[in-house]
């Protein structure tokens, strides 16, 4: 993570751990970068009987991921370093799978709880590091996300679970 230097404040936290957690934190933000074009894709290109269920669902996960984005990068910016801001920089940071999405309602689902969860590992990988340099603010801003996260792949799954004969695997109950 490149830093900046002319900021280097004195806050407890070093210089090196700040540039450690700030690198994860790229990984965070790409994550949720490619996570958000997917929802923003399921919710314009969703269609059958869940339609109306999934597109208001995905708008209420998109806008809070949209937000996330902001306060994520901002904490890169508050640890003196610069945010990743490229679609080529979220491709190689990212672990979400950058394919389009499913055709159908319930692969779109499943699609998404999939990126969730790689959300998920991410933010836990994170969170562990931030615990460890003693970086409490940003740890404590990840935990909300990592709760967030979690419960959108409830709310997914219960969405889907509806007709489980059609259901994928991860949707069944």
């Amino acid at each position: 993570m490149p830093k900046n230097p002319e900021f280097d404040p004195e806050t407890g936290i070093t210089d090196k751990n700040r540039g450690e957690v700030a690198k994860l934190l790229g990984h965070v933000l790409a994550d949720s970068y490619q996570l958000f074009i997917k929802t923003q894709g399921v919710h314009w290109n969703v269609t059958g009987p869940l339609f109306y269920s999934i597109h208001t669902l995905t708008e209420a996960h998109y806008t809070n991921l949209f937000e996330a984005i902001d306060v994520t990068a901002e904490r890169i910016r508050a640890l003196g370093h610069k945010s990743p801001a490229s679609y080529r920089k979220y491709g190689e940071l990212s672990a979400i799978d950058n394919d389009d999405e499913p055709q159908d309602a319930h692969a779109m689902l499943d699609m998404l709880c999939t990126d969730h969860e790689t959300v998920c590992r991410s933010l836990r990988k994170a969170i562990a590091k931030c615990d460890e340099k003693k970086d409490f603010v940003t740890g404590d801003m990840l935990i909300a996300r990592l709760a967030w996260h979690e419960e959108a792949i409830w709310m997914l799954t219960a969405l889907g679970q509806g007709d489980t004969k059609s259901a994928p695997k991860g949707l069944k109950g």
